[in-house]
């Protein structure tokens, strides 16, 4: 019997899918890239007409602007976040999540932290010889500190978990705790906690320039600042190939596990 063509469909605005899907298209795949935030009905009647076996949604999870999505009985999915409605309707689907798997998350993180200085040297900015405050110590938070102070630069790392202020104590920088009662002694703060904690209380630290790296919206807390930059999504920006490679990597890898299990 023949081998069933492979039908994949890969949304999403970000550079990274575009080239996802050429990645993926081989002469036993059929890909369709659908560049939008959206699930419309311009996107129904795309499923309708590819049929797909395979879905790759984008981090950020689309908004649904139907009623019921079409064309999609036979496809498994590959979904970054999503929304509890999101979850209902996949909820007896193949699904996978390339977020939750530790080999994308580590080496997404570490593009992150290259993208983010990507950025600040296209605005001309030096990191060599500066103190530099880091919020959080997640993965992204630990690459980008990596590579600073191979720069040369100052790391101080602000947390709320003893925990995380004890384990950055012991990857040698300096820890601080996350409240409003300690001065933000550095050049410009990197955040990457993705919550919105930024309240005015912290006013003494609103006189640098604060980037955010961390998911929209981002960290501000009912505040508007001149100096802040809400930076997502930053190795699709930077790296678009580079990190479509690390995805095509991971759901290839998802879907071998999944035959294998």
């Amino acid at each position: 019997m023949p081998m069933m063509t492979e039908r994949w469909l890969v949304i999403g605005t970000d550079e990274r899918m575009k080239f996802l899907a050429k990645q993926l298209s081989t002469n036993d795949r059929t890909v369709y890239y659908k560049n939008t935030t959206v699930w419309d009905e311009a996107l129904n009647k795309v499923a309708l007409e590819l049929h797909p076996t395979e879905i790759v949604l984008p981090i950020h999870p689309l908004t649904i602007q139907v009623e019921e999505l079409l064309g999609i009985r036979q496809a498994q999915f590959f979904a970054g976040k999503l929304t509890d409605q999101w979850k209902e309707i996949l909820e007896n689907k193949c699904l996978h999540y390339y977020l939750e798997d530790e080999t994308f998350i580590w080496k997404n993180a570490a593009l992150t932290a290259e993208g983010f200085l990507a950025h600040l040297y296209k605005e001309k900015v030096n990191v060599q010889y500066k103190t530099i405050m880091i919020t959080g110590f997640g993965r992204v938070a630990k690459m980008l500190a990596l590579f600073l102070t191979r720069l040369n630069a100052k790391v101080i790392i602000a947390v709320r978990s003893e925990t995380q202020k004890a384990e950055a104590l012991a990857y040698g920088y300096t820890g601080i705790e996350l409240n409003e009662k300690n001065d933000m002694e550095a050049d410009f703060l990197i955040n990457t906690i993705p919550t919105k904690w930024l309240t005015k209380d912290f006013e003494s630290w609103m006189v640098r320039p604060i980037y955010d790296v961390a998911s929209s919206p981002g960290c501000l807390n009912d505040i508007k600042l001149s100096q802040y930059e809400l930076l997502p999504a930053l190795p699709g920006k930077y790296f678009p190939q580079a990190a479509a490679n690390l995805l095509y990597e991971t759901i290839l890898d998802l879907r071998k596990e999944e035959a294998n299990a």
